[in-house]
């Protein structure tokens, strides 16, 4: 075994991608950058400094397994806009948990007496590994609240989701050449794909600023103990997750199959008893007792 090898972890893990964007300090520079090439894809002005940032990496020692806190990174804005970024692989209630999330960094950032024309723009960005509806074919899904009845139109803007497509961006996008004129491309490319290979990383990171710092900041990560036993305490929590869920269904389908054995022999004994057959040989045949016969 090669000694030091440098173990390269994916930054769209929940864990790696909170470990990299714990401090603003650290890796603002990334952030603001990254969001940016975000709103700019999405039509909506940039922001011009990042007033807050956090993650909960900082708790998710605290537990095993995968309830162990909000694996999200939040931002605030100069501006008052809030952002907060999530790394999905589950599609199960994709807009509901996005609006959960959303609307409670509402709550929470909004003073009680303070008007409702002053609550804060609230942005949920998700980066999802699956597409959030079947048949679409664009990199960033978009969801706000709109009148539903002619004329379609926007309600308010305080709230929307904006979900990332990793599935669509691969099939579109499979090399830097491909994304290198393309800032927020080139962004999905470096957390995607970039990071497995030293020199493409270097490569890419020598694009910008923001690029750099986030390059800097991963070499970092990566080297982190801490890291290391997080991120395969997730990955060994999920493991422990999906083989309960394998062996729930493998019984539940053994279940539907016994059951739908002993409705055939039902079937088949009640068939057999109005053509008159022997009650003996019924029970022979099917395998039901005679009481069972009897009862059909």
């Amino acid at each position: 075994m090669e000694e030091n090898k440098v173990v390269r972890l994916s930054p769209l893990h929940a864990v790696v991608f909170a470990r990299i964007f714990q401090d603003k300090k650290k890796a603002g520079a990334a952030m603001l950058e990254f969001l940016n090439a975000i709103l700019k894809e999405v039509g909506e002005e940039p922001i011009t400094e990042i007033i807050e940032m956090r993650s909960e990496y900082s708790i998710m020692g605290e537990s095993v397994g995968l309830k162990c806190g909000r694996l999200d990174v939040r931002v605030k804005g100069e501006s008052g806009r809030l952002f907060n970024i999530e790394i999905q692989i589950e599609k199960d209630y994709m807009n509901e948990r996005s609006g959960f999330y959303g609307f409670r960094i509402i709550t929470d950032e909004f003073e009680e007496g303070r008007p409702y024309n002053e609550i804060p723009p609230v942005r949920v960005i998700t980066i999802d590994d699956f597409h959030v509806r079947e048949g679409s074919k664009e990199i960033v899904e978009s969801v706000g609240m709109v009148y539903l009845k002619p004329p379609v139109e926007e309600a308010t803007s305080v709230f929307k989701i904006y979900h990332i497509q990793l599935p669509e961006f691969r099939k579109k996008y499979k090399s830097f050449e491909s994304v290198k004129e393309e800032p927020f491309l080139a962004w999905l490319y470096l957390l995607d794909q970039a990071y497995k290979d030293e020199e493409e990383m270097k490569m890419v990171a020598e694009m910008s600023v923001g690029m750099k710092n986030f390059a800097e900041q991963y070499g970092i990560a990566i080297q982190d103990p801490m890291l290391i036993r997080r991120y395969r305490m997730y990955q060994d929590a999920r493991r422990d997750e999906a083989t309960r869920i394998a062996v729930a269904e493998q019984k539940a389908r053994a279940e539907e199959r016994a059951k739908a054995t002993a409705e055939a022999k039902k079937n088949m004994a009640k068939g057999l008893k109005e053509k008159g057959v022997d009650p003996a040989i019924i029970e022979s045949v099917t395998g039901l007792s005679t009481s069972e016969i009897d009862a059909l």
